[in-house]
């Protein structure tokens, strides 16, 4: 009885909480495999609501009210058993996004255009699905992998003094592309031990991408085509978790998570070509200067049989300041709270939060002319998730 007491306990600390986050570059997600881990027959479905507040002020000192807008994202996973020692995971989540819109009276708004067509704003999508078998060398060892299919899509106004005579310039593609997933666990239920490493290769979508591009009406006179073959990868990721019983009611658990982000460019075909005439240097849209690392660290704690909570630190090092006007923050800290509630032994339903607080940061366009500043900035995750398992 005790050793199935600490076998459940585990797992209600791996998925108590099913929320995203507010990380570097355009990352949502830390894209965890969870489900994969889970004993038997499992299903959820999750839903998070993702509220920044990034405030500041423009390179001509006028304020820059909210312009990190909210947004929502779902995910969904199921797991099984194939064979004693073989399994199988699909898990759909929404790992890279922004939604940013400028209002109010400052250099990311166009005065000479119709109101509906004035403000400066970015909004990007991503859809992934992840397939995952694992094989259970022995008894403590998995060894899993699988492919990861991506749906990205994006929506680019760029409006104002910011971007001077690029005023006006739009963006917009949509692309399907597959990349892989590997990873080895190490497990010892006796102990409450649980370790995992995970790998995710860069996804490179080539697609047509769509471009308004008003420096270009000027270096080639208008004489360009707005639709052009181009790329965009996102970069590769490690994920690596951490959890130990440490009686058999509490546990603890750490999480760690490294993306390059200073491998990131998105360089649009027409833009590229545009500056590298005016300027002898083709720029891109949008770039980072440094690599992410994120970490949580939590204690788990069963109150009653059905009932499990959890507390954690989060932190957040940013991909570099000064940092693109689609994200202007340098990375956070942050708290989290989240409590698990079991209706029976198969059903179970899943809440929580996290506050941050994001660093300082200036912002600048990728010819690396400031823009504007974004201080004492914060933002909150709720989360919910209903679970199904059966062992």
């Amino acid at each position: 009885m005790k050793l199935n007491q600490k076998k459940h306990l585990i797992a209600a600390m791996l998925s108590v909480f099913a929320g995203q986050s507010y990380a570097a570059g355009l990352e949502r997600s830390p894209q965890h495999i969870d489900a994969l881990f889970e004993q038997g027959t499992y299903a959820e479905a999750g839903y998070t609501h993702i509220s920044p507040d990034v405030q500041g002020t423009d390179a001509s000192g006028n304020h820059i009210s909210d312009m990190a807008e909210d947004f929502q994202s779902l995910n969904y996973a199921v797991k099984t058993d194939l064979a004693p020692n073989l399994r199988l995971a699909v898990i759909y989540d929404e790992p890279f996004g922004a939604k940013v819109k400028f209002k109010g009276d400052n250099n990311f708004i166009a005065k000479n255009r119709p109101a509906e067509d004035a403000n400066t704003r970015v909004e990007v999508k991503s859809k992934n699905v992840t397939a995952l078998l694992g094989y259970n060398l022995n008894k403590n060892v998995m060894i899993y992998g699988g492919p990861a299919l991506q749906e990205l899509e994006a929506d680019v106004h760029l409006r104002g003094l910011t971007y001077a005579v690029n005023s006006g310039y739009n963006n917009t593609f949509d692309d399907i592309a597959v990349g892989w997933v590997a990873g080895m666990s190490y497990a010892k239920p006796e102990m409450g031990i649980l370790a995992s490493l995970t790998y995710r290769s860069e996804i490179e979508h080539k697609t047509t991408i769509q471009e308004d591009v008003p420096l270009a009406d000027i270096v080639f006179s208008g004489n360009y085509s707005h639709s052009n073959q181009g790329k965009i990868t996102i970069p590769e990721s490690v994920n690596l978790n951490l959890q130990t019983g440490l009686n058999m009611t509490t546990a603890l658990y750490a999480k760690v998570r490294y993306v390059p982000w200073s491998d990131f460019a998105y360089s649009p075909p027409v833009l590229k070509a545009s500056t590298a005439a005016a300027l002898g240097k083709g720029l891109p849209l949008v770039d980072y200067s440094e690599d992410q690392t994120s970490v949580e660290i939590g204690l788990g704690k069963r109150l009653a049989p059905n009932l499990a909570i959890s507390v954690s630190g989060l932190w957040d090092s940013g991909a570099g300041d000064p940092a693109p006007t689609l994200g202007p923050v340098n990375g956070y800290w942050g708290v989290g709270l989240a409590a698990k509630y079991n209706f029976n032994k198969k059903l179970a339903f899943s809440a929580g939060g996290r506050y941050m607080w994001f660093g300082d940061a200036e912002g600048e366009l990728s010819s690396r002319q400031f823009v504007g500043g974004f201080q004492d900035n914060t933002g909150y995750i709720v989360g919910m998730k209903l679970s199904y398992s059966s062992k």
